[in-house]
């Protein structure tokens, strides 16, 4: 018997940090070659992602897909795994957005939760002076173990992170 457990793929590639292979990878991925301006060092500009995404007419289904897949770069750049910067997303998730079928095969949420722990241990050094990582979650948990700290809902209406 076979459990989600078993179905779920770590978020791990080797990755290339060569100009070249980012090119390859964004043009496989959005259909659209990228300049030295739309990235800093092996990371991709969100606004140039957000570019790309807002720009897709949405007529065939080659460009539904390289919108998801921009929209799901913001994501993982924004929200799973957002840095300091709030600008960038490293390049190494293209990979994993190739193949639709196996997008829904990884475990998102044990990575995310890996990187807001790794996020954590390097905010606890003494020279740290800001940290990055999903802090969402780590509010959300925070409201659930720790009520007194949750905002006060209007009106009696609870957020879905209260809930």
């Amino acid at each position: 018997m076979t459990t989600l457990i078993d179905k779920c793929r770590a978020v791990s590639r080797r990755t290339n940090s060569s100009f070249a292979h980012l090119v390859d990878k964004c043009v496989a991925n959005f259909g659209i070659l990228s300049d030295e301006n739309d990235h800093v060092s092996s990371a991709i500009k969100l606004s140039w992602i957000r570019q790309i995404r807002d720009a897709e007419a949405l007529d065939t289904p080659e460009s539904m897909q390289r919108y998801v897949r921009c929209h799901i770069f913001c994501l993982i750049g924004t929200t799973l795994f957002p840095n300091k910067s709030t600008s960038l997303v490293s390049y190494k998730y293209l990979p994993l957005l190739r193949n639709f079928v196996e997008i829904s095969s990884y475990s998102w949420g044990s990575a995310c939760l890996a990187y807001l722990y790794k996020s954590l241990c390097r905010a606890s050094n003494y020279d740290t002076k800001d940290m990055d990582g999903p802090l969402v979650l780590l509010h959300v948990w925070t409201w659930e173990r720790m009520p007194w700290l949750a905002p006060i809902p209007a009106g009696g209406v609870f957020s879905l992170a209260r809930r």
